[in-house]
C-alpha cells in the first residue's frame, strides 16, 4: 500500500517536473524569437512592430515599399523556432523619382508630392506643405531635412516654385531685393552635401537705377513700363497729367532716394486735350518727350510754346496719323479722347467733339457762344496765323457750324474783331484776314463752306473799354452771327 503510494507520488513528481521543463523552455524560445524579431524590426525605416506570442511573430506598421517588405517577412521567417509569420504591415507605394513640387504665391504655399515618413510629413506640414502622403523612395535619410530647407528658401520670395527630383532641386520666383535674394541663397548654401540646386530669380527691385517709359494715346489712354523711383506712384503721373487712370505694367524702386514726377509732365497736362500720341522716357540722364499733335497744328509754334513751357527736356514734335494701327479710321468713327473725356468722331481727318445738341437757330447760337467763351481762338501778335494753342478751339467751333450748317437752313458769318490800338485801315485788313483764317481752317474740318462766310471789324464793334489789357484782350475776338 505505502509502495503504491510512493510510486504515485513520484509519479506526480515527475509529470509536474515534465510540465515545469516544457513551460520554461517555452518561455525561453519565446524569448529568443522575440529578441531576434526586435533586432529584424529595429533596422526597418519607420520602426514597425512585432509582437510574440509563443512561437507566432505578427508584425505591424509601414513597409517603406516592396522591397523592405519582402526583406522584413523573409528575416522574420527565417527565425530559428518561429511558427507561423502574421504579416499586418501596410506597404507604402514607390515613388520614382521621388519629387515634390511647390508654389508659393500671396502668401499660400501649395504642395504637390510624397512624404518619406510620417514625422518627415509633420515638419513639412508645419513648414506649410500640407496633406502630403506617404511613399517610399527617398533618395536618402536627408531628403526631409533638405525639403525643409528649401522650403524655407522659397518662403524669402514674394512668390515663387520649388521643384524637388532625388537630390536635384530647382528654385524660381521673385525677391523683393538683391539682400533678399542674398538671403534665399545662403539658405540653400545650408543643403546637405550631394544635393544641387539651380536658381532663377528675378527682383522687385534689382538695384539698378529707376528709369521709366510712359506711352499715351488719345483713343486709348496711357500705360507705363520700366521701373518707377522710390514714392512715385502710377497715380501720381495720371495726376500730373490731368488723366483718369495709367495702366501699370512697371516695377518699384524699394531702395535708393525718393523720386518726384518730372515737372514735365505737370507742364504737359494744359496740352493734353490736343495730344494724340506721347512717349515719355524718365532715366537719371533726363526726361525726354515725344508728341504727336493731329490735323491742324502747327507744329512749328508748338514747338517753340513746349519748349518754353517745359524748359531742360529734350522734345520731338511730329504730326500724328488721325487713326494708328488698331483703331477706327473711318470716316465718321467715334472714340472717347482719355484726356479730356469728350466723346469725338473723325471728319475730315481731324477729331472733333460730338455735338450733342439738337440744331436749331436757338442752340447754335447758344452752342458756338459757349464755346468761344471757353475757348479763345488766339492768333500769332500783328498776324492772321492761328497760335499753338487755338486748334482745340477751332475744333470744338467746328463741331457746332458743321452739325448747325448741315442740319438746318442757317448760315454762318465768322466775325474777326481787334482792339483799338492801330490804325483803322490796318486793323480792318487784320480782322479780315483772322476771320478768314478761321473760316479756312472750319471748312478743312468739314464745315459746308457755301453756307459759312467771314467778315472783319476791326475794332468798330467792342465789347470792353479799350483803355485797359484786360479790356484789349476782349475786344480781340472771333465771332458767330447767325443768318436765317
Amino acid at each position: 500500500m505505502r509502495i503504491g503510494a510512493g510510486l504515485a507520488i513520484l509519479g506526480l513528481g515527475l509529470a509536474g517536473l515534465g510540465w515545469w521543463a516544457k513551460s520554461e523552455y517555452a518561455t525561453h524560445i519565446q524569448g529568443v524569437i522575440n529578441h531576434d524579431a526586435q533586432a529584424i524590426a529595429a533596422g526597418s525605416v519607420h520602426g514597425v512592430e512585432v509582437g510574440v506570442e509563443g512561437r507566432d511573430i505578427s508584425v505591424s506598421g509601414l513597409a517603406d515599399g516592396r522591397q523592405e517588405h519582402a526583406a522584413l517577412i523573409a528575416g522574420l521567417t527565417e527565425i530559428d523556432g518561429q511558427r507561423v509569420v502574421i504579416d499586418r504591415l501596410e506597404v507604402l507605394p514607390l515613388a520614382a523619382p521621388y519629387t515634390l513640387n511647390l508654389l508659393w504665391m500671396n502668401g499660400e504655399l501649395e504642395a504637390n508630392g510624397t512624404a518619406p515618413s510620417i514625422a518627415v510629413r509633420d515638419a513639412l506640414a508645419e513648414a506649410g506643405a500640407t496633406d502630403l502622403p506617404l511613399a517610399a523612395g527617398a533618395p536618402d535619410a536627408q531628403w526631409g531635412d533638405a525639403a525643409q530647407l528649401a522650403i524655407g528658401a522659397l518662403r524669402l520670395l514674394e512668390d515663387g516654385t520649388l521643384a524637388i527630383s532625388e537630390r536635384r532641386m530647382s528654385l524660381a520666383g521673385v525677391a523683393r531685393t538683391l539682400e533678399d535674394g542674398e538671403a534665399v541663397r545662403a539658405a540653400l548654401d545650408q543643403l546637405p552635401e550631394g544635393y544641387q540646386v539651380d536658381m532663377g530669380l528675378r527682383y522687385v527691385d534689382d538695384g539698378t537705377p529707376p528709369a521709366y517709359d510712359l506711352h499715351y494715346t488719345a483713343a486709348g489712354g496711357a500705360w507705363l513700363e520700366g521701373k518707377l523711383p522710390r514714392d512715385v506712384t502710377p497715380d501720381d503721373l495720371a495726376a500730373a497729367l490731368g488723366l483718369t487712370m495709367i495702366d501699370d505694367n512697371s516695377d518699384r524702386a524699394l531702395t535708393g532716394d525718393a523720386g518726384a514726377v518730372p515737372a514735365a509732365l505737370t507742364g504737359l497736362a494744359p496740352w493734353m486735350a490736343q495730344v494724340e500720341t506721347l512717349d515719355v522716357s524718365v532715366s537719371p540722364e533726363g526726361t525726354d518727350l515725344a508728341l504727336g499733335f493731329g490735323a491742324g497744328a502747327d507744329l512749328e509754334l508748338l514747338r517753340a510754346a513746349l519748349s518754353e513751357a517745359l524748359p531742360g527736356v529734350e522734345l520731338t514734335v511730329t504730326l500724328a496719323e488721325p487713326a494708328r494701327e488698331g483703331e477706327e479710321s473711318e470716316e465718321g468713327a467715334q472714340r472717347v479722347n482719355a484726356a479730356s473725356g469728350a466723346a469725338e468722331e473723325l471728319r475730315g481727318g481731324y477729331w472733333l467733339p460730338v455735338a450733342e445738341f439738337t440744331p436749331d437757330a436757338e442752340s447754335c447760337e447758344a452752342e458756338a457762344a459757349a464755346v468761344l467763351e471757353a475757348q479763345r481762338i488766339g492768333f500769332v501778335s500783328g498776324s492772321a496765323r492761328l497760335d499753338a494753342q487755338a486748334r482745340g478751339a477751332v475744333n470744338a467751333l467746328a463741331a457746332v457750324l458743321g452739325a448747325c450748317l448741315r442740319a438746318t437752313d442757317l448760315q454762318a458769318e465768322i466775325g474777326g474783331h481787334t482792339d483799338n490800338t492801330g490804325e483803322e485801315a490796318g486793323n480792318l485788313a487784320l480782322s479780315l484776314a483772322r476771320a478768314e483764317a478761321v473760316r479756312a481752317a472750319l471748312i478743312a474740318r468739314g464745315v459746308p463752306a457755301r453756307r459759312l462766310s467771314a467778315e472783319g471789324y476791326g475794332a468798330t464793334q467792342p465789347v470792353a473799354d479799350n483803355d485797359s489789357d484786360e479790356g484789349r484782350a476782349a475786344n480781340r475776338r472771333t465771332a458767330v452771327r447767325w443768318v436765317q
